[in-house]
């Protein structure tokens, strides 16, 4: 009986392979192609500690955009002021009806004030490396499809180590980088990076279409896959890099309570069953290897039972590097981050489900 846990650990490594064993980077441009005028438009709400960077890196990208945009979306701290000491253009958002969400209605706007062909939204909390505003521009050449990157999560404290099976999970669940078939008739949209034309942008409905979503880039998919537009992701490792939380440990719960939950809902059913699969066994690894701290199992099974574990801590570690600059160690004693993830996501369904809405930025989320 003791040799099942380790069995069904076993099954449910494919699991992995299927969701994410197709890894796809922002490819170098092509130095020949034409250039493409872009406007970057920048929805921030109390983005005072972050606004500068990602407004100084692109200051040093190479390419020049056609403009840039930031969208004050009512914050209450300096984020205004400090976007306004860089060349962009800052837009006071005007108030929104109560059917808008605000980052929606805020990219709405930026996108009605932009006279660029393309429309590059970025979150603010994000930066571009030396070198990407080419590689993003170089996608241009193909104007069949709509594109979007998650962004390579940069870690600096021990707290945000918690989050690697979350964006983990979320990479996985927008059905981009995975082995199975059809994997790109389903592909969704990363919402910290999209790049759409302004016509397919116009054609679609703009964030009206999705103007009450929390998770829009999930909705605005769906949308343009149904007037036949392709959905295009990409890793962001080497292009754009992103810094979650540097407000603390609240931020980090706040935030991915508020998103994980709704995410859950957009995602494939069957994705999530993958995603089950995969969690499942990492679960079963555990364990085993509790199992064979006991004295009364063989040394064969200690041997088995370390052995399967390993196996999941590679898994992990592979996983967690594709998506951020997570250490050795979170993926060795991936159990912390495991567990830290179902307690936090079984508690956004219960408070789901009580009817308690979070709050985020000062504004409560349905």
């Amino acid at each position: 009986m003791l040799y099942i846990t380790l069995l069904l650990a076993i099954v449910c490594v494919p699991a992995f392979w299927t969701i994410l064993g197709r890894p796809r980077f922002v490819p170098q441009s092509d130095s020949g192609v034409d250039e493409a005028r872009v406007s970057i438009l920048i929805p921030a709400r109390n983005e005072e500690a972050n606004i500068a960077i990602l407004l100084e890196s692109i200051a040093a990208q190479k390419m020049t955009p056609n403009e840039v945009i930031v969208i004050d979306d009512g914050s209450t701290d300096g984020t205004a002021r400090v976007a306004g000491q860089y060349d962009a253009r800052v837009i006071e958002s005007s108030e929104k009806s109560a059917d808008w969400n605000g980052k929606p209605w805020a990219c709405q706007q930026g996108a009605e004030a932009a006279d660029g062909d393309w429309l590059l939204f970025l979150d603010a909390d994000t930066q571009l490396l030396p070198g990407a505003l080419e590689k993003i521009t170089a996608l241009t050449i193909q104007k069949d499809r709509v594109y979007s990157i998650n962004p390579y999560h940069a870690i600096q404290r021990p707290y945000e180590q918690l989050s690697a099976f979350f964006n983990v999970i979320m990479v996985a669940g927008v059905n981009a980088f995975g082995l199975h078939f059809n994997s790109n008739k389903d592909e969704g949209l990363f919402g910290q990076v999209l790049l759409i034309s302004k016509h397919h942008y116009e054609e679609v409905g703009g964030h009206e279409a999705v103007k009450g979503e929390v998770l829009e880039n999930f909705q605005l998919a769906h949308h343009l896959r149904k007037i036949g537009i392709k959905c295009e992701c990409y890793l962001g490792k080497g292009t754009v890099v992103m810094r979650m939380f540097p407000g603390g440990f609240g931020e980090l719960w706040a935030s991915w309570k508020k998103g994980f939950t709704l995410g859950a809902r957009d995602t494939a059913p069957r994705l999530i069953v993958i995603i089950s699969i995969w969690i499942t066994g990492a679960m079963f690894a555990l364990a085993g290897l509790l199992q064979a701290a006991t004295p009364f199992v063989s040394d064969a099974f200690r041997l088995s039972a370390l052995g399967v574990y390993l196996i999941y801590v590679l898994l992990c570690l592979r996983g967690f590097k594709l998506v951020g600059n997570f250490s050795f160690l979170n993926a060795l004693f991936f159990p912390v981050s495991l567990l830290f993830y179902q307690t936090l996501f079984f508690t956004a369904l219960v408070e789901r489900r009580l009817g308690i809405k979070s709050q985020w930025k000062g504004r409560d989320v349905d």
